[in-house]
């Protein structure tokens, strides 16, 4: 690509992806992914989700508790590999209903080295689980919703938070298509409206950010 040629935000996204360093457990796992017809983080993405899990890690060893997270995605292997690059030892719940996007994960972990007592899975829909997970447990959970689904998974999240505990929409904003008022079929509208309900939450302090098709981060006030 020629950043010459692109807009800035372009630039720097080949820029990062130009100078991230190669993993080969994360490029199988990409490419695995990719077989399934699974979306997956791009690469600025993916170093968010480390970071924020670097940083909820350390918070956790100040708290005195072992750095927990949460995955809602049929991706939940890349996405996996993404956060145990920042949590290290820490534990990881996958909430997948489809048992191949499970051996997906399992596979990827595997071959990543994480020990199978740091992860376990929930083979049920998202909404129909998320809810009974313990209280105030989870230090950042990270979601690939149906537009429909947003809103109520996030509501249904955050009694699992511990304060402080941050949540990651991905894909949240339709790479824009939220802005756009001709834009009205229903996954647009579910997408706009779980948007704009998010921003007027009390408890939680949001960020729209620009990666991928458009992330939300909701962090639940202390």
């Amino acid at each position: 690509m020629n950043a010459a040629n692109n807009s800035p935000a372009d630039a720097i996204r080949d820029y990062v992806e130009r100078t991230t360093d190669p993993d080969e457990v994360l490029s199988a796992a990409n490419e695995a992914a990719d077989e399934f017809g699974l979306l997956t983080p791009d690469a600025i993405t993916g170093e968010l989700l480390t970071f924020l899990a670097a940083r909820a890690a350390g918070s956790s060893a100040l708290d005195g508790h072992t750095p927990t997270g949460i995955i809602m995605s049929p991706a939940c292997g890349v996405i996996g590999l993404h956060i145990f690059a920042g949590i290290g030892s820490g534990h990881l719940t996958c909430i997948e209903p489809e048992v191949q996007h499970q051996q997906l994960a399992r596979a990827a972990f595997q071959a990543a080295g994480v020990r199978n007592n740091m992860y376990r899975f929930l083979p049920s829909a998202p909404l129909d689980v998320v809810g009974r997970l313990a209280q105030e447990s989870y230090d950042l959970a990270v979601v690939d919703a149906a537009e429909e689904d947003l809103l109520q998974t996030v509501q249904a999240t955050l009694p699992a938070l511990r304060p402080g505990g941050l949540l990651i929409l991905l894909d949240s904003l339709l790479d824009g298509l939220v802005g756009d008022s001709s834009r009205t079929d229903r996954q647009t509208i579910a997408a706009r409206e779980a948007d704009s309900a998010l921003r007027e939450m009390v408890g939680i302090t949001v960020a729209r950010l620009p990666l991928g098709a458009g992330a939300t981060l909701i962090t639940k006030n202390a």
